[in-house]
């Protein structure tokens, strides 16, 4: 008998478990397969370029400077972001960038740096995109008076075989 309530105990348990981690998997948003997203009245948008593109800039190029210079093998990753209400460019905020995908297990979380190229503000850094497949891309954009508030954007990039 106290067998059978150990196992009822431990179905009980486990059954609850998974409508738990159903329950919040439900939460995470949906990432959108485009590059432009508008969460909250900002507009975000995200590119991809190889860093040997960075590279072949003239060493006096501000972009062959930037974020202490491209690594080989990575990806020059920018996001611009725009005030929807006024389509004007966002530059005083904090953006974080959080990568999921092939060959990075967990979360991989970095900041992205203001950089500015021809008067325009947009936020970079480099990361490894190189295996193929699915990453999951959040960006975490924090302005002025909501650094503990960040407005949240996922995207999803396919890098194909």
């Amino acid at each position: 008998m106290l067998n059978v309530i150990r196992l009822r105990h431990r179905a009980l348990t486990l059954l609850l478990g998974a409508i738990v981690g159903l329950a919040l998997a439900a939460c995470q948003p949906k990432p959108v397969e485009g590059q432009s997203q508008v969460v909250e009245n900002l507009r975000l948008d995200y590119g991809v370029t190889d860093s040997s593109v960075t590279a072949a800039h003239p060493p006096d190029h501000v972009e062959a400077q930037m974020h202490g210079g491209a690594a080989r093998g990575t990806d020059h990753i920018t996001l611009s972001v725009f005030d929807t209400k006024t389509n004007t460019r966002i530059d005083d905020a904090t953006v974080m960038l959080n990568l999921q995908g092939p060959g990075h297990p967990g979360h991989n979380t970095m900041p992205l740096e203001p950089m500015t190229v021809n008067g325009d503000t947009t936020y970079g850094g480099y990361v490894s995109l190189r295996h193929p497949g699915r990453y999951r891309l959040t960006f975490h954009v924090a302005r002025a008076g909501r650094q503990h508030d960040p407005v949240k954007a996922v995207f999803a990039y396919v890098r194909p075989q």
